[in-house]
């Protein structure tokens, strides 16, 4: 036998297509424990935090939002943005966001990590935040990896000398440096250096994905120096007009109060999610009746009085559109209550779905203020519907 390695096999096209399928459905699959998360997290800062609990809370708000979004840009790359990510932000809030999320690694390392904004960027946004903080994140993990003692720095500033604004963002450190023959295969996948090599394991991936993505977008991402005494970076990217005020479009939104005493049938397969949903109702003061399926919610109703249903659209065995029709069908009040779909499609049809007999359509992951404002509203037109009928 001969002791020669096997070459790495290339997959066929029907391989890689099965690879690609297999992604894609781990990916949608991670949808569902991320929003359990991110609906947890959102419980917990409804009840009194200290401060530091309350910072721990955005942190962990911001890398589940992160994640989530990751996925969806993934699986659908030229598809429509997920709701979370029209929340308006300015380009110094997602500078700061993903410098915060490697603050507390930093600290257990022993190393002091600073972030420098000028203030001119707080009135910009920037045209595309996940890139942002996916290079962001590249280039800080590396940092904090590669630097033994000392800091890191990120400076960010607008620059004006284009047709439009500029972002530029510094990532500098006091790390182990780069030596110049090694510099060539910075952006190359799978090339490491030896001094990188010896110092932490990687796979040789994040740089070159960071500079792809940042090409992507109308940027760059460059090696500015590099010595014994450390390393700096520097990603350009084109910022957008002034950015929407956060506190104004904050004001905007559901006053969560107490609902007078209802009840909602809360219909879902997954029972974590139905756990989620009862936590985030009995914060409204509302009382949930649970069913893990389309049967199972008919068989409720004909049994429990509701006053509004909230459904999961992919459900196995009995979808959310064959149970609502199912529910249009029953004999009595049961057949005209309000029925708000909930789904983690990546891009939901919402007009089909309403077309449909859904009262509202919700994405996953679900906000306590999102689902409060739309079971207050469904509720409400119910109640003026049969006023007005009488």
């Amino acid at each position: 036998m001969s002791d020669t390695p096997t070459p790495p096999h290339d997959p066929d096209p029907q391989e890689r297509a099965e690879l690609t399928a297999d992604l894609a459905g781990l990916l949608h699959d991670l949808r569902t424990p991320l929003s359990a998360m991110r609906t947890a997290v959102e419980l917990i800062d409804l009840d009194p935090t200290t401060q530091r609990q309350a910072s721990a809370i955005r942190t962990l708000e911001m890398a589940i939002d992160a994640l989530l979004a990751m996925t969806q840009d993934l699986l659908d790359p030229d598809g429509l943005p997920s709701p979370r990510a029209n929340t308006p932000e300015t380009a110094a809030d997602a500078i700061s966001a993903v410098t915060d999320l490697f603050a507390a690694d930093a600290r257990t390392r022993g190393l002091r990590l600073d972030c420098e904004i000028a203030a001119d960027l707080e009135g910009y946004g920037i045209a595309d935040p996940l890139s942002l903080r996916r290079i962001l994140s590249v280039l800080l993990d590396n940092a904090l990896k590669y630097t033994g003692e000392g800091r890191i720095t990120v400076t960010a500033r607008a620059t004006h000398g284009g047709a439009r604004p500029s972002l530029e963002v510094d990532v500098a450190d006091t790390g182990i440096g780069i030596p110049e023959a090694e510099r060539n295969d910075l952006f190359r996948p799978r090339k490491r250096g030896e001094r990188a090599s010896a110092s932490a394991s990687g796979s040789g991936l994040g740089l070159w994905s960071a500079a792809r993505l940042a090409a992507s977008i109308g940027g760059r991402l460059a090696l500015v120096e590099s010595s014994a005494m450390g390393t700096t970076f520097t990603v350009r990217l084109p910022l957008v007009a002034p950015a929407p005020d956060p506190a104004r479009a904050v004001a905007g939104g559901a006053n969560i109060r107490v609902l007078p005493r209802r009840r909602v049938l809360v219909v879902d397969d997954n029972e974590t999610n139905r756990r989620m949903i009862e936590a985030m109702l009995g914060a409204f003061g509302v009382d949930a009746v649970l069913a893990d399926g389309g049967r199972d919610a008919l068989a409720r109703l004909g049994k429990e009085a509701v006053n509004a249903v909230l459904l999961d659209i992919n459900m196995p065995d009995m979808s959310g559109l064959e149970t609502l029709a199912a529910i249009r069908a029953l004999p009595g009040e049961a057949a005209a209550l309000p029925v708000i779909g909930i789904t983690a499609a990546i891009i939901p049809n919402h007009r089909k779905l309403e077309d449909a007999g859904f009262h509202a359509i919700l994405d996953k992951p679900v906000s306590p203020a999102v689902l409060f404002a739309a079971l207050d509203r469904a509720m409400t037109d119910c109640r003026k519907a049969g006023s007005t009928g009488d």
